[in-house]
């Protein structure tokens, strides 16, 4: 009977190519060693293996310097995805799954830091089943564009080859810090160009559909610090920085410790909503129904309140 045998890999010691990576991202053996808790000298011995089993110089030195040779350099290139590979299925084998094994939950990241987040907890208590992990998305996100299962989006409830449920209408109300306005200082709306105005790059039009929504003309320029997320905004207000149009879903514990205030009159409609959107091509699996029932039962207050909404 003719004997088989394994061909064996032509593949160096792991050691050797993580001590390899560190060296070429840091470009130096000390800093390598103290990254991965070796000796300069461990280091160096572990490259030298490397550079033996590859029958390839991987580094030059230039006076103190360590420099990557043009091998070396495209080398660390071509392994360092392939470790990153690996520590993640390591981390995913550990930690019981990976992305593909849980349920794909996208919410605009402002809305989820300030609003879906602080109500996590009870959707562990009602269905504690469910692992998920939450990615931010834009309010044009295609489902399919980035393999979600479910998402919350802001719009007006048409999306493509999708399930859409109305939870809850957008109000967006003018706040400011304590510091800036003080409780009881009547601020008349149209007074609004006498502070700085706190920009939202992600919503550009915001204090020009509030004048609208107000009836109010435009006094001066809009004028005031810009930033790049509703968050950023909603910390800036509480700062002191000037006067912000935020969405009042994502400041309820704010005006509730005092930290914000609605000033020039009650919150405006901004004309959308948000809704649950889920892809009609992935079928209904259970744990994306359950949280579909659970958002709209935590929303269902929510939707009575407001004249306009059709449970």
């Amino acid at each position: 009977m003719m004997e088989t045998h394994a061909v064996r890999r032509f593949i160096p010691s792991l050691s050797a190519l993580v001590a390899f990576e560190a060296a070429a991202t840091y470009g130096s053996f000390t800093r390598a060693g103290e990254d991965l808790g070796l000796s300069q000298s461990g280091v160096s011995r572990q490259v030298a293996v490397l550079e033996r089993h590859l029958g390839v110089k991987l580094f030059e030195r230039v006076g103190p310097r360590l420099i990557l040779t043009d091998a070396g350099r495209s080398y660390a290139q071509e392994i360092t995805p392939i470790l990153n590979a690996l520590e993640t299925a390591s981390i995913n084998f550990v930690r019981g799954g990976g992305l593909q094994d849980t349920l794909r939950i996208g919410v605009q990241d402002s809305l989820g830091s300030q609003w879906l987040v602080r109500r996590l907890p009870d959707l562990a208590r009602r269905a504690p089943k469910i692992d998920y992990t939450v990615l931010p998305v834009s309010d044009a996100t295609a489902l399919g564009a980035i393999d979600l299962d479910i998402a919350i989006l802001r719009g007006r409830g048409a999306w493509a080859d999708a399930h859409a449920h109305r939870l809850f209408a957008e109000t967006v109300a003018v706040v400011a810090a304590p510091r800036l306005v003080t409780a009881g200082q009547d601020v008349p709306p149209q007074h609004y160009h006498r502070y700085p105005l706190i920009q939202n790059a992600h919503r550009p039009d915001s204090w020009l559909r509030w004048l609208e929504a107000k009836g109010l003309d435009r006094q001066d320029r809009i004028a005031g610090p810009r930033f790049a997320q509703t968050s950023m905004v909603i910390e800036a207000a509480i700062s002191g920085l000037g006067l912000a149009i935020v969405p009042v879903v994502m400041i309820e514990d704010e005006l509730a410790n005092g930290r914000l205030r609605i000033v020039m009159g009650p919150p405006v409609p901004s004309g959308l909503s948000y809704f649950v959107v889920y892809p009609l091509a992935r079928g209904l699996s259970k744990p994306v129904l359950d949280l579909r029932d659970w958002l709209l039962a935590e929303t269902r207050p929510m939707r009575r309140s407001d004249p306009n909404a059709a449970e």
